[in-house]
């Protein structure tokens, strides 16, 4: 089961053994952290420094994690304990915490949890607003949702006030195969009064392991009924399209959600880009509003298909030196007039895909400021199978400046009507969504 919109933000991806780089959380080529270090010839030492090596080893032992490969000789011995010595100061209240614990709690302490935890609350109070870790649990969850294998079943929900809407329900997943529908309104699940509860405390009770049931009390037509949905696998859809007339026209509207990875959205956008042009469209609306941003290689691959042989993105450093091999277009492009939505929550690597095709002159640009993320994270994969992404570079588009903090200005600046500005994009309806309306105006034009 997946939030909808704003509330589905920060899910990542892929079926690998390191991270694939992310731009909803980064957008890098993935680095993979603490790289073994090379082991020096052991030299001969006194027992004096014998003796003091194996206190300072004991510290060090007890206070952090050290790598097998720690020589504790000579100048790289001494090298590496000022270090960890150094570390281990830094630590030095949550050690003395610990050991306590260790030593005169009477229950036994979740260690691996607490680690977990204490690894996201480094992250939290670092100042990087863009880091994020990812126990081994989570992360191997969102691998398998990227690949194709998300566990639930299978839906867009919004949370109102008479109980948790069913907006979209994905095709072939375990929602539909219950016959389980759009405009479905589910008010208990497995017997539990859900209405008052928000949307995080909704979801853990309708996701859940693969081959369980979870009964769904809804409301079909003001009629109550119970629909029994056996959890499992599905293929997230982060790629919505369909068609709108105006004018005597048809053109293709396609909505992104997320840019979750190349194996499900960018094979989504280009068959549904090339369906929807085959079928008679005139031209292409492109809506990443709400849309947090998702995978770089996603990404790139969704541009390069609109966009002539040239760059893509650009990855420097904060000095502007190149950090990461720029990625190049094909000659392939498609020619149709084309708009693409944004407003304030249009981030990352939605911005990205938003200001290349504008520096290709493929698009206009309707609606409001975006959100301004040009900066990305590298991921690292620890050594207990946890994933941690931290800021490492900044990205910007082909031939415009960076948008980092700035975001990116709209060509044609369109508000929501204030009774609509806070509302779900399920359940905007397209005569009240002016900035929609403003969009096939310029696309007929």
């Amino acid at each position: 089961m997946r939030r909808s919109d704003a509330e589905n933000k920060n899910e990542n991806d892929v079926t690998k053994k390191n991270p694939e780089p992310d731009v909803r959380e980064g957008d890098s080529p993935v680095a993979q952290a603490n790289p073994e270090k090379t082991k020096k010839k052991p030299r001969t030492v006194t027992v004096g420094k014998a003796v003091l090596i194996a206190v300072l080893s004991v510290v060090i032992a007890v206070t952090i994690s050290v790598q097998a490969s720690f020589v504790m000789l000579g100048n790289y011995y001494k090298k590496e304990v000022t270090k960890a010595y150094g570390k281990a100061a830094m630590y030095e209240n949550l050690i003395e915490v610990a050991d306590i614990f260790d030593s005169e709690y009477i229950y036994k302490v979740d260690k691996l949890g607490i680690s977990d935890d204490l690894a996201r609350a480094y992250v939290a109070l670092s100042g990087d607003r863009f880091a994020s870790y990812h126990s081994a649990e989570e992360w191997k969850n969102e691998m398998a949702a990227a690949s194709g294998n998300s566990v639930g079943i299978g839906v867009y929900v919004v949370a109102l006030d008479d109980g948790v809407h069913v907006m979209h329900v994905m095709k072939d997943g375990p929602a539909e195969k219950a016959d389980l529908k759009k405009g479905d309104i589910i008010i208990r699940v497995d017997g539990e009064d859900i209405v008052k509860l928000n949307i995080s405390e909704v979801v853990p009770r309708i996701s859940g392991k693969a081959g369980t049931v979870v009964k769904l009390t809804v409301l079909r037509d003001g009629v109550e009924m119970t629909v029994s949905v056996t959890r499992g696998t599905y293929e997230a859809e982060t790629v919505l399209a369909s068609t709108i007339s105006a004018g005597g026209k048809k053109y293709g509207y396609i909505r992104i959600t997320e840019f979750l990875s190349t194996e499900l959205t960018a094979k989504h956008f280009i068959s549904a880009v090339d369906g929807l042009l085959n079928s008679g469209c005139e031209g292409l609306i492109f809506d990443v509003r709400d849309n947090g941003g998702g995978s770089l290689d996603a990404v790139v691959k969704m541009i390069d298909y609109i966009v002539p042989e040239g760059p893509i993105v650009h990855l420097t450093d904060l000095e502007g030196n190149k950090k990461f091999a720029t990625p190049v277009s094909d000659k392939h492009e498609i020619n149709c007039p084309m708009v693409v939505l944004v407003n304030g929550n249009t981030a990352s690597a939605a911005e990205l895909f938003t200001s290349a095709l504008k520096d290709y002159n493929k698009v206009t640009i309707v609606g409001t400021n975006t959100f301004g993320k040009g900066c990305g994270q590298s991921g690292f994969t620890l050594s207990s199978g946890a994933v941690l992404y931290v800021t490492t570079f900044l990205y910007s588009p082909p031939t415009s400046l960076n948008y980092d903090k700035k975001g990116i200005a709209p060509d044609v600046e369109v508000n929501l009507p204030d009774e609509y500005k806070n509302t779900n994009l399920f359940l905007l309806e397209p005569e009240n969504d002016a900035q929609l309306l403003r969009a096939l105006e310029e696309i007929q034009k």
